[in-house]
């Protein structure tokens, strides 16, 4: 059930950011839909792994914003409308005959900014860089108490995020205010290019975060902090696309850390910056099985699996 904001509420985790509808084209013309967007996926995939989540994001009172309070209601996750009242929820249409001609109808605004009292903070996606809501966001992290640790899940999406000069800036700016940030290697590449992958992760990891993890789709993920860099292996799984699964890795990575209390409010935030590889290893290990555990079904046929992932 949508509630209003509140600051007297404790809870595990307080995601922050985007709720939409995906609407998957099929060549054919049969639609399906499924409820998206970044921050959304990754707070149902904490609800599916049994974490106290609360979600602050915005959509319409219309079908699809209904649907998407209902499925997140149904995985536990408590939902908080942060934005101005919305005329319709936010979409996205994918024709997987027309690869790269997605049409995106985003309406992100952060009108309240009270976080319920959390051990740990994310924000993610177009959110972060996105106008009107982007300076909320940024002003919502720079406020946080001390002791709350902060993640951040990049993800680039050009057609959508406004000049590139800006997003850039947003995103180095809340990559340095994060002690954990997840993006892809095409993120990356979109993010430092002309460079090489390793002169980018060092100028990322320059900025300040205790764990950097950079996915490659099916081929798994590396993991690198202060002390050097692990690789795990990826699971195969039957997904709508690659960045829901990117999505759901990260739930599972917040879920791994908080398993091993190093996300836990009081907990000191330089265990985290003082993690040993074998531990890194670990809980990348477990990241990955527990975004397994909390992926939703496909929303496409699984034949479109490959080329998805492939693209993603």
């Amino acid at each position: 059930m949508t509630t209003t904001p509140t600051s007297r509420v404790r809870c595990d985790v307080a995601v922050v950011g985007e709720s939409l509808i995906d609407i998957v084209v099929a060549a054919d013309g049969t639609r399906r839909e499924c409820v998206g967007g970044g921050p959304a996926t990754l707070a149902r995939g904490l609800g599916r792994l049994g974490m106290a989540t609360t979600l602050l994001t915005t959509f319409g009172a219309d079908p699809h914003g209904r649907a998407i309070d209902q499925e997140l209601s149904r995985c536990g996750v408590r939902v908080i409308q942060a934005g101005r009242p919305a005329a319709r929820t936010s979409t996205t249409i994918t024709h997987l005959d027309r690869p790269g001609a997605d049409a995106v109808d985003l309406r992100w605004d952060l009108a309240h900014t009270d976080v319920p009292a959390c051990a740990h903070l994310h924000v993610g996606s177009l959110a972060v860089v996105r106008a009107p809501g982007a300076e909320d966001v940024a002003r919502l992290v720079s406020c946080q108490d001390p002791d709350t640790t902060i993640s951040y899940d990049v993800t680039v999406r050009p057609s959508v995020m406004g000049p590139r000069d800006t997003a850039i800036a947003r995103i180095d700016e809340m990559i340095s205010r994060s002690d954990i940030v997840k993006l892809s290697d095409a993120d990356l590449a979109w993010l430092r290019p002309g460079e090489r992958r390793g002169d980018g992760i060092r100028c990322l990891m320059s900025r300040g975060p205790a764990i950097l993890v950079v996915t490659h789709g099916a081929a798994g993920a590396m993991g690198y902090t202060r002390s050097g860099s692990v690789r795990v292996r990826g699971h195969r799984v039957d997904v709508a696309d690659a960045a829901e699964w990117g999505d759901t890795f990260m739930a599972g990575l917040l879920h791994a850390l908080t398993g091993r209390d190093l996300l836990a409010r009081g907990t000191d935030r330089r265990r985290l910056r003082t993690i040993g590889l074998d531990d890194l290893r670990g809980i990348l290990r477990d990241a990955n099985l527990g975004a397994a555990r909390a992926i939703t079904p496909a929303c496409v046929p699984p034949a479109h699996i490959d080329a998805l992932a492939a693209a993603g």
